[in-house]
């Protein structure tokens, strides 16, 4: 590893990475922080760009076997101890952070992918990047984000626990362009709404879905919920109004996938093999 001073260009634009969206967007690159996501982001063969490690970390066991499983290629900088707590995101630095390119990856298609969530101007970097973990954990090959949050955020990626790196996330201006696109290359559009949409429990989630989640505070706007092929809403039985966007998508996600592994298990297709490990019988 090649020394840094706390002052280096380098370690500078590593700041306003981890700081500022219009730089990860002008540089390309976003940053990944410890030794656990970094590890995710090389397994899963993005683009990793460099490696920081923290002074104070670099004896540790982890760290040494993380940097061994870095291509060589990349670009590895040693940094005097303590700068990673000033530059870093997390309130207390994991010895190392790493550079990623960011990928444009294209629009989904039926021929790609059965599941699409679309987060239409979600606010908070902790909603979205659990959500990206929910949706890659119910089979989703892409999820869209239409306007809110960025996904290169610091917050997004760490909140994903890494799911970033194994779904395609597809960055969008406008939800209503989107939706309409969707529906038109075969995805089934169904929007969530806190009441009077159709029992999310009885609706067809079988064929290609695209799954629409609004804003927490706003929901969906009134001309999203006028696009979309259909509404859903979660009964409840409680006092609470609502849930958390994060948790309504959730349960929404795994019954896409609840009714996807009844399907499969009611016409045998589960009956051997990998998919039967996959898709055990309740």
């Amino acid at each position: 590893m090649r020394p840094l001073s706390a002052r280096n260009p380098r370690v500078l634009q590593l700041s306003r990475l981890v700081r500022r969206s219009e730089e990860r967007a002008t540089e390309r690159a976003f940053v990944v922080e410890g030794p656990t996501l970094v590890r995710l982001a090389v397994e899963s063969g993005a683009e990793v760009r460099a490696v920081f490690v923290d002074g104070a970390a670099v004896d540790r066991a982890v760290i040494a076997a993380l940097l061994d499983a870095v291509p060589p290629a990349v670009d590895r900088w040693l940094l005097p101890p303590g700068t990673l707590d000033r530059v870093g995101d997390a309130a207390t630095s994991q010895g190392v952070l790493a550079t990623v390119s960011v990928q444009d990856p294209p629009l989904p298609t039926p021929a790609r992918t059965n599941l699409v969530l679309v987060l239409a101007e979600l606010a908070d970097p902790g909603n979205v990047g659990t959500l990206i973990r929910a949706g890659v954990a119910a089979g989703a090959g892409t999820v869209v984000l239409a306007g809110g949050v960025d996904p290169t955020s610091p917050k997004v990626v760490r909140a994903s626990a890494g799911a970033v790196f194994t779904t395609d996330i597809v960055r969008v201006a406008n939800p209503h362009e989107i939706v309409d696109w969707l529906a038109s290359s075969g995805f089934r559009t169904v929007g969530t709404v806190v009441d009077g949409g159709e029992a999310y429990d009885s609706t067809d989630l079988t064929g290609p879905v695209a799954v629409v989640l609004g804003n927490e505070a706003r929901g969906l706007s009134d001309e999203l919920c006028g696009l979309v092929d259909e509404l859903v809403t979660i009964p409840m039985v409680g006092s609470t109004e609502s849930l958390n966007v994060a948790m309504a998508g959730t349960v929404i996600l795994f019954e896409v996938l609840r009714q996807r592994r009844a399907g499969r298990l009611s016409f045998g297709v589960d009956a051997a093999g990998p998919e039967a490990q996959q898709f055990p019988t309740p």
